[in-house]
Parts: structure tokens; C-alpha cells; sequence
């Protein structure tokens, strides 16, 4: 059954659409007043991304969830070909090269998963959860895919894979004891953990405490975001007048420390709009995902935007020196294709939950 793509709710997609648009203005900016070598590619990049998100919108959630196994194996296989052929950059090999683009097959991930393990947990009711043997399973669905991730190396990638697992686990309504000894299992083993990061990881870990030891190396990066975020003040230096972006001084600008770029040239206000657009967006996600008493719908929903939320916290906590440097875009923002087309698609699912939730509730009033 395909929904009608004209219930897609016009007030959430044009705070997608106006969080985008935002984006663009700002990849225009700080590319000097020029539409390349970002504004443009991202603009063609934000038309398919709407056209992914009106095809998940328009096709009914059963589908998804009749597929999802599939699609998860489709990912872990796409990870794996990665580790083998994938193309290097920046020293990271991530991307498979598909001749007129690069995909990045741990953005797929993210959904894959949610998708999965949604599927899983929809089979068991809430005392059957409780026991053992689900929760182990759950573990094995999350663990390969961040062990192929961690190859790459993505550290960014596999954190938000792990939290939205244990989000998931949240709403499924697993015990709290049993976090609190997964988290004391992981501090625990700790020191294990800190040697199986690569040595610029560890660096990014340190610098967070003190990026003074090494400003003009792996401390660069948040010193030049802080100095970025604090010269804008109130109202900002304006469009283009952004020194730290204009000379360069601000690596990364166009992706990951884009909010420091918007910082400086629209300062507190252009953040502070930006953070309630977001704000607007995961209360309609939310609203709409308590409303749906399809299980699979629910964890879904709750999934999507819980990994839409560590997205937005991580990435400007990041940006402020709040937490340390990792590898994770502003979601609709951030200069990208990958991404920008995966969390358009996730959105579409959130309206496909609305949308089928409308239309029962218009049966049941018939």
C-alpha cells in the first residue's frame, strides 16, 4: 500500500526544507560569496535527499519492515566490500566509489539498523525483553556492524550506533540495573578500550581536556571552532565578514564545524535559530511516535529521532569543546551527500508513521 504523498505534513518538512536552505546560505558564504565548490553540489544533493524523503513518506511502513533484515545483511555485505575495496581519504577508508558518486555505507547503516532491531524487539513483549537472551541478540545485530565501522576507522559512526542501540533498549523498556552494569562493564574494561583506538583518536580524547598541548596540531581544530564560535558575539560579523572562516584559519568548515562557521557570521541569534528549528523537528517526531501504537512504529520512531538528537548534541557539543572531536555532521547542515540523504529518508519515515496513523484514525472514526 502506498500513502498519498500529499499527507506529507507541510509544517515539519518546511523546517527540513528551511534548515536546509539554511545550510545552503551558509556553504555560500563561507565559500566566499561563490555557489562552488559547495552550495551548488549541495543544492543538487538537497533535491534528492527530498525526493528520498517523499518516497519514504509516500510508501507504507509494513514494507519497510517486511524488508528489514534484508536491508541490514545488504549494509553489513556494502561494510564489509568497504574494509576490502573502499576508497581512502583523509586516511579513512569509508567510501565505495560508484563512478558518478561515493557512497558511504555506514550512513545506510544507521537506518539498517534501527530498521532491524525494530523488527526484532516488535516480536517480544515487554516481559520477554527482560530475559537474556533477546538482549544478547540485539548486542550481536550492533556489534558487527561497529567492529566493521571501527576498521575504517569511523569513531564517530560507531558511537552513534551504540547510543541509539541503548536507546532502543530504553523504549523497549529494559530494566535501568541492566545499564547501569553495561556502563559499569565498560568503564571497567576502559583501559582495553583506549589501546584498540588509533593514535589520533587518542589524541582528540586528550586534546578535549587540554587543547593548549598542542595548538597548532591535534588541539587546532577546537581552538580555531572556539575562537570562531566566541568573535561572533550577539549578532554575529555577517554574511561573508566571517574572518576565521574567509582566511581559512577554521578546518572543516563546510562539515563538521559548520556551527562554529555559522557562529561567527550570524553569531548567538543565527544559533540560537537554528537549535529551535531543531527543537521544532524532534517534537513533532516524538509527538508523532507516542501517538502510533504499532510497536514497530514506535521503536522506529523513537530510534530515528533519538539518532537525530545525538547527531545535533554531539556534533555542536563537539563544536564548543564540550566533547571531543569526532567525526559527525549537523544533520540537513552539513556539507554532504551520504548523510543528507540517509536522515532525509529517516524523516520520511517519521512522516509514513504520521500518515498511517492518520488514516486508522479516520477509519476508526468511519
Amino acid at each position: 500500500m502506498m500513502f498519498n504523498i500529499r499527507s506529507i505534513p507541510i509544517f515539519p518538512l518546511l523546517i527540513v526544507i528551511s534548515i536546509s536552505v539554511f545550510a545552503l546560505l551558509m556553504l555560500y558564504s563561507i565559500g566566499a560569496g561563490s555557489f562552488y565548490p559547495w552550495s551548488i553540489k549541495q543544492f543538487f544533493r538537497l533535491i534528492i535527499g527530498l525526493s528520498t524523503l517523499c518516497i519514504a513518506a509516500s510508501t507504507n511502513i509494513a514494507f519497510w519492515k517486511k524488508h528489514a533484515y534484508f536491508c541490514y545483511f545488504i549494509c553489513v555485505l556494502m561494510l564489509v566490500i568497504v574494509a576490502i575495496i573502499g576508497k581512502i581519504s583523509m586516511g579513512a577508508q569509508r567510501w565505495l566509489s560508484l563512478y558518478f558518486f561515493n557512497l558511504q555505507p555506514s550512513e545506510l547503516m544507521r537506518i539498517a539498523m534501527i530498521l532491524a532491531l525494530a523488527k526484532y524487539f516488535s516480536r517480544y513483549s515487554v516481559h520477554e525483553i527482560k530475559r537474556p537472551t533477546p538482549l544478547f541478540c540485539s548486542f550481536i545485530f550492533v556489534v558487527l556492524p561497529i567492529t566493521l565501522v571501527l576498521m575504517q576507522p569511523d569513531l564517530g559512526t560507531a558511537v552513534l550506533l551504540f547510543l541509539t542501540w541503548l536507546s532502543i533498549l530504553f523504549v523497549c523498556n529494559v530494566q535501568i540495573w541492566k545499564f547501569t552494569a553495561f556502563f559499569c562493564a565498560v568503564v571497567a574494561m576502559a583501559p582495553i578500550l583506549w589501546h584498540t583506538l588509533h593514535e589520533y583518536q587518542q589524541q582528540r580524547i586528550l586534546m578535549f581536556f587540554s587543547p593548549e598541548m598542542d595548538p597548532n596540531g591535534a588541539g587546532y581544530h577546537i581552538i580555531q571552532s572556539q575562537i570562531a564560535l566566541g568573535s561572533g558575539g550577539f549578532f554575529g560579523k555577517g554574511i561573508m565578514n566571517g574572518t576565521q572562516c574567509q582566511l581559512n584559519f577554521l578546518p572543516e568548515k563546510q562539515t563538521d564545524f559548520v556551527f562554529a562557521a555559522l557562529g561567527e557570521e550570524l553569531g548567538f541569534c543565527g544559533c540560537v535559530i537554528l537549535i529551535v528549528l531543531y527543537a521544532l523537528l524532534l517534537t513533532y517526531n516524538f509527538t508523532v511516535t507516542m501517538k502510533s501504537r504499532n510497536k514497530f512504529n514506535q521503536i522506529v520512531g523513537f530510534g530515528i529521532n533519538s539518532m537525530l538528537f545525538f547527531y545535533i548534541f554531539i556534533n555542536v557539543s563537539m563544536v564548543c569543546g564540550l566533547l571531543p572531536v569526532v567525526g559527525i555532521p549537523l544533520p540537513f547542515f552539513s556539507y554532504g551527500g551520504s548523510a543528507l540523504t540517509v536522515l532525509m529518508f529517516c524523516q520520511g519515515l517519521i512522516f509514513a508513521i504520521d500518515a498511517e496513523q492518520k488514516s486508522k484514525m479516520l477509519a476508526g472514526n468511519c
